[in-house]
C-alpha cells in the first residue's frame, strides 16, 4: 500500500486539500460539520515489529496555553479514535493504523475523527479560536 496514493485518494473524494512536506510527512486540511476545518498530519513508520504503520496526528494548541493539562489527558476517555499526547510543545489527538489491512475508509474514518477531536480539545483547552 502507498501511503500517499491512499491519502490522495480520500482527501480528493472527501475535497479535503493535501500537500506533502519535503520530509514526507502529508497534511491534510479535514472539513468538519461545523464549517470549521482541521489540519491532520500523515506519516509512516514502522511498529516494533516492523509492520508498516501510518500516523495520524492534528494539533490542538500550545502546551504553555493550555488551561488544564490534566484535563487535556482526561479528554482521550472520550475518544473512540486516537488519544492526547504531548509532541514538540503541542498537544495533538494522535492514532496510528497498521497499513497491510487498512482501507480508504479506514484511514478516512481516522483523519476525521483525529481532526474532529483535536478541534473540539483545542475549543475546550484553549477557549475555541480555530488555528490549527
Amino acid at each position: 500500500m502507498n501511503l500517499l496514493d491512499t491519502i490522495n485518494r480520500v482527501a480528493t473524494q472527501n475535497r479535503w486539500p493535501l500537500r506533502q512536506d519535503a520530509n514526507g510527512e502529508i497534511r491534510v486540511e479535514v472539513g468538519l460539520q461545523s464549517g470549521r476545518t482541521q489540519v491532520v498530519t500523515l506519516a509512516q513508520g514502522n511498529d516494533p515489529e516492523g509492520d508498516p504503520i501510518a500516523y495520524v496526528w492534528s494539533v490542538a494548541g500550545h502546551i504553555s496555553v493550555a488551561r488544564d493539562l490534566a484535563a487535556v489527558m482526561r479528554f482521550s476517555l472520550k475518544l473512540s479514535y486516537g488519544c492526547t499526547a504531548i509532541k514538540d510543545d503541542n498537544v495533538i489527538v494522535k492514532h496510528s493504523l497498521r497499513l497491510l489491512g487498512s482501507d480508504d475508509h479506514s484511514f478516512r474514518k481516522a483523519m476525521f475523527f483525529v481532526a474532529r477531536a483535536a478541534d473540539m480539545l483545542e475549543a475546550e483547552a484553549y477557549g475555541g479560536a480555530d488555528n490549527n
